[in-house]
């Protein structure tokens, strides 16, 4: 490499330490996202897309009134097809209705299950549920600090290894997240009875992180 273009590369890339921190802050999920369906099987495709309507529509009744709201009820699939038997004849039809509902109180992600399963019967399906923290601010802020103090810290150890002394963060850069919580839940049918225990549901808690990547200059 010839000294003209070593120059050149010092002046774009002043002296410096390049390292990169984490931080993680653990919380509890403030909303549950619970995948249900309704699946029916008839003689006729009109019978079908009946007896599915009723029945979701009876489903929808159910969650509304554990308190969630409207926006937070969203179609996700709607499928009708017809079902085979002795090679290409057709025996009878299919439909498949799926909803994603967000439960903001996570407390009540059980009893919004055990309620729209005992509204819609045999028909329903429980297809998943999927715990996320929604107002992660104040997590992030802590996680943003713990990022930068590793990342500090890294820097500092270096600058000592190598007999420099460590300057100003000359860049900063960020990337966050966190960590979806996915609850599996066996796809079938369930009839509850008010008898019945409630549906246990564990909330535990996520991890929000933040990741960064900090040039450092060295004196």
């Amino acid at each position: 490499m010839s000294a003209a273009h070593s120059e050149g590369n010092e002046h774009h890339r002043p002296n410096s330490i390049h390292v990169s921190g984490q931080g993680r802050i653990s919380v509890r999920p403030d909303k549950a996202d619970i995948n249900l369906a309704v699946e029916v099987h008839t003689k006729t495709a009109k019978a079908a897309r009946e007896q599915a309507a009723k029945t979701m529509s009876a489903v929808i009744d159910a969650v509304k009134n554990m308190g969630v709201a409207e926006k937070d009820i969203q179609t996700s699939y709607v499928s009708l097809s017809p079902e085979y038997a002795d090679g290409n004849k057709i025996v009878g039809y299919q439909l498949s209705h799926q909803l994603v509902v967000c439960v903001r109180d996570v407390d009540k992600a059980g009893a919004v299950i055990d309620t729209a399963v005992q509204a819609g019967g045999n028909a329903t399906r429980v297809q998943g549920m999927t715990f996320a923290v929604e107002n992660s601010t104040e997590a992030l802020v802590q996680a943003r600090e713990k990022a930068y103090q590793d990342a500090k810290a890294k820097a500092q150890q270096y600058a000592k290894l190598a007999g420099v002394n460590l300057g100003r963060a000359m860049q900063i850069n960020e990337g966050s997240g966190t960590s979806p919580a996915p609850v599996p839940y066996a796809d079938g049918a369930f009839m509850m009875k008010s008898s019945a225990p409630s549906t246990p549901v564990q909330v535990g808690e996520q991890e929000v992180s933040v990741n960064v990547d900090i040039v450092f200059g060295i004196e």
